[in-house]
């Protein structure tokens, strides 16, 4: 999965889409599309990484979940209780 991918994901999860995104953190017109020819620079991918509350390792596919490894552990517990 891309970069451009994930962030698809996320925004669908989130109810907007890539232009609104973009829009809200100030990012020019279609550079979140560009991601997938070009590498991101750092700025704008730390934006949308906390945009999202997400890591830019995440974003990057280098981590396989979005959720840091503390709250997947007290996700995984709390949901073993029921």
């Amino acid at each position: 999965m891309t970069i451009v991918d994930r962030i698809k994901d996320l925004c669908s999860a989130k109810g907007t889409n890539m232009a609104n995104l973009e829009r809200e953190l100030g990012l020019s017109k279609g550079s979140i599309s560009k991601w997938s020819k070009s590498s991101p620079n750092s700025d704008g991918l730390q934006k949308v990484a906390d945009y999202f509350h997400v890591s830019v390792d995440y974003l990057l596919g280098r981590e396989e979940h979005s959720l840091p490894p503390k709250v997947r552990t007290i996700a995984a517990h709390l949901a073993d209780e029921d």
